[in-house]
């Protein structure tokens, strides 16, 4: 089926506070206690256009393939990475930025109704996001914390 109609998400009136299919996540610690209770926290948010871009580009499939504590990533769910994994994704975050660096990305996000839902990636706040979780997972594979994602 061939949609009638192509929307593109909004920069400017939906960054921040997206309207359906379009959504926005967050990123923090996961914490293990000594009885495998672990707590969680939030560090940061995801713009829609990061979330999107991670989907679109792969990078939570690939971190649906490393040791998680909570999941599946995305989906808009709680997702956590078992801290064995937190490097892996730190590798996994630094070659999307590779792979994304300077480039224009127009990306599909879902088809509904007959209309098919794009978004056009500012890829400079996208390298930001990337930034931000090269440092959060990086930190917590020192630290020997989990990654908590909600993509």
């Amino acid at each position: 089926m061939t949609a009638s109609e192509v929307y593109y998400f909004d920069h400017v009136d939906e960054s921040l506070n997206p309207r359906p299919p379009y959504a926005s996540g967050e990123a923090g610690f996961v914490w293990i206690n000594e009885k495998d209770e672990f707590t969680l926290d939030r560090r940061f948010a995801i713009s829609s256009n990061s979330l999107h871009a991670l989907r679109g580009h792969g990078v939570v499939d690939l971190l649906n393939a490393l040791d998680l504590i909570a999941g599946p990533v995305g989906g808009g769910r709680e997702a956590a990475l078992a801290p064995g994994a937190v490097e892996e994704a730190s590798r996994i975050f630094y070659a999307a930025d590779r792979m994304t660096y300077g480039a224009r990305h127009d990306l599909r996000v879902t088809e509904w109704k007959g209309t098919e839902y794009r978004i056009v990636v500012d890829n400079r706040e996208y390298q930001r996001t990337l930034s931000k979780l090269q440092f959060l997972s990086t930190t917590a594979s020192r630290q020997g914390h989990g990654l908590r994602l909600c993509l």
